[in-house]
Formats: structure tokens, C-alpha cells, sequence
């Protein structure tokens, strides 16, 4: 069995006047079978903006990528801008 990987992302959406509600559905959507999205949380940043913190835990293989993942997240329409904030291997 390989190891599982934590992703955890800084997403933040193109405007104020984004859905929070659609943005988190499109992730999974977007995401999901391949990546499992764990939970993804609301971060309050300021001036009404929130972004969202991704947390994708993912199998430990070479057809699976952090790049992959930044892609499909870069892809969704009304996402502005990704960070990676925290990589980690949660398993043996």
C-alpha cells in the first residue's frame, strides 16, 4: 500500500461577488474521484473577500502530482489565484 500525501491550498476566488457555495462544488467535481478532497474550509481575508482552504489527500504514486492538482484547481472558472501552503506525507 503507498503512502498518502496532504495537499493543502490557498484558493482564492476571482471576485467578492464569486459563490463560495459553487467554487467548493466545482472543486470536488473537479477533483474528485482521482483526488479526495477531505474538507475545504472559509478563511476570511478582508474587505469581504474569503478564500477557501483546500485540504486533498492523495495516493503517494507517479500519476499522481501536486502540478496535476494545481492544474485542475487553475481550470475551474471563477478561481483567481492558488497557493500551496502546507505538503505532507501522512503514511508509510
Amino acid at each position: 500500500m503507498s503512502a498518502q500525501v496532504l495537499l493543502v491550498y490557498r484558493v482564492m476566488p476571482e471576485s467578492v461577488e464569486t459563490s463560495l457555495e459553487g467554487l467548493k462544488n466545482d472543486i470536488r467535481g473537479k477533483l474528485e474521484p482521482k483526488y479526495r478532497v477531505a474538507k475545504i474550509d472559509e478563511e476570511p481575508i478582508g474587505f469581504g473577500i474569503t478564500a477557501l482552504k483546500v485540504y486533498v489527500q492523495m495516493e503517494e504514486r507517479e500519476d499522481r502530482s501536486s502540478d496535476e492538482v494545481e492544474e485542475l484547481l487553475r481550470s475551474i472558472n471563477g478561481v483567481g489565484n492558488i497557493e500551496l501552503e502546507y505538503f505532507s506525507r501522512v503514511g508509510f
